[in-house]
């Protein structure tokens, strides 16, 4: 398990409510020329109620990808923020898809739920939402409005869901259901090219059973080389055999095949870095390598999202602050780290540019928690309202050099981060306070 979950698992039963606590060292001009330029946010309390995010869309632009950050898994705010917003930007700015931190392998089926398919919307939630975020019923209610919209025939564009993150993930960290990647696209294949499908099952079938953290672990070096050049043979007959199989299937349907092999990839990629973990649950320096591979698997997974989604797609992201930065990872329990593992954010600034903006958002840490509110928190904090909005792009003189300068931010009220906010964000969203989402058993 990477870093972010390791932490964040646990906390949805330590947050009641956050308030401010005693103040960090800041610097005055910052807090000064963010009085003067914070831009309040309407509350909203649900998606089916919505909100008025002029004001936020205006400093969105025209990018094609959205990232936003929540300080903290299980936060009833930030999530009820995403879905007023995602609403907003759907149906006043052209957003075709939001892409969630679950698992891409298993979102397929909250795609095929929300564009009309049947099924009861729990269970469908409990098997497409990882890391147990099906509990968050913010979360069921994005779903279910997702869904609602579609199948208004107005609306002749519909809305896409889309999970990013590696496949497979479960709470201890052992990737135990990696191997539903390779058994969806070996199914597929069986549909459309039965013929070929017998012979690459063959291949992969003496891996299957080994396919996950513990079992990968078991694997020769010859026997890794082996199931390796199985997935690459396994993407080559997607690839070599692309028009054929669309025209047997979809391409929607050929596209989900296709990134399952991808994904298993992925895993395997992260199974190549990780090591044994350590036994009283600590990071190890080496770890960095796995927290890298996972948050290269999410970006590229975000790059081909914003690919299905076409010329037109525009794309909201949201995931924990630690993945959307465009920064490395540092500080806090992170600075046992060998070296600091770039977070998914510095992958897409690379890929889009301009086409990404990134919003990263901040809260004290929770009274009594073992972790003290950042400087980025403390200052925000001084702001003096509930919650807002602040662009730090414009920002001049001694506030921009504050925000140029390395300062830390709360990470999941148990430790921080060490960022430069002017590099990791462009737009900042403060709480005063957060409550927990109630989560479902």
């Amino acid at each position: 398990m990477t870093a972010l979950c390791r932490v964040g698992g646990a906390l949805a039963a330590l947050l009641s409510t956050v308030t401010v606590g005693a103040a960090a060292p800041h610097d005055a001009a910052f807090v000064a020329w963010a009085k003067a330029h914070a831009v309040p946010l309407p509350a909203c309390a649900s998606i089916r109620s919505g909100a008025d995010y002029r004001a936020v869309a205006g400093a969105l632009g025209e990018v094609r990808v959205v990232a936003l950050g929540e300080p903290v898994h299980g936060a009833h705010e930030p999530l009820a923020l995403r879905n007023c917003l995602f609403r907003y930007l759907v149906e006043e700015q052209g957003f075709t898809a939001i892409a969630l931190e679950t698992g891409l392998n298993e979102s397929h089926r909250l795609r095929d739920y929300a564009a009309g398919g049947n099924g009861d919307v729990r269970e469908i939630a409990r098997r497409g939402y990882t890391w147990g975020f099906w509990r968050y019923p913010e979360n069921i209610e994005l779903l279910e409005w997702i869904r609602s919209y579609n199948l208004d025939p107005s609306h002749a564009r519909k809305i896409a869901i889309y999970g990013v993150d590696v496949s497979g993930g479960d709470a201890d960290g052992n990737w135990l259901r990696a191997r539903i990647t390779l058994e969806e696209a070996l199914d597929y294949l069986g549909r459309v090219a039965p013929a070929r499908a017998v012979a690459l099952r063959k291949g992969i079938a003496p891996f299957l059973e080994r396919f996950s953290a513990p079992g990968y672990r078991t694997l020769t070096g010859r026997e890794r080389t082996e199931f390796r050049r199985s997935l690459a043979r396994l993407l080559d007959v997607f690839d070599t055999r692309r028009a054929d199989l669309v025209a047997a299937s979809s391409q929607k349907d050929y596209e989900w095949a296709r990134q399952n092999v991808v994904a298993a990839q992925q895993l395997q990629g992260l199974f190549d870095v990780s090591g044994l973990p350590d036994p009283e649950g600590e990071l190890l320096p080496g770890d960095y390598r796995a927290d890298a591979a996972r948050d290269t698997a999410m970006a590229a997974n975000v790059l081909w999202a914003i690919d299905q989604e076409g010329p037109k797609g525009r794309l909201l992201v949201f995931a924990h602050n630690g993945h959307v930065m465009n920064a490395h990872t540092r500080g806090g329990l992170w600075k046992v780290y060998e070296r600091a593992p770039a977070a998914m954010g510095v992958h897409l600034r690379r890929s889009l540019g301009r086409d990404l903006l990134v919003v990263g958002t901040s809260s004290p840490a929770r009274a009594g928690s073992a972790g003290e509110p950042g400087t980025i928190d403390t200052a925000l904090a001084r702001v003096g309202r509930a919650h807002f909005l602040l662009d730090i792009r414009p920002a001049s003189g001694d506030a921009a050099r504050w925000l140029s300068e390395e300062q830390s931010i709360s990470v999941n009220y148990t430790t921080e981060g060490l960022v430069a906010p002017r590099k990791a964000f462009d737009l900042l969203l403060h709480f005063d306070q957060l409550t927990s989402s109630q989560r479902a058993r």
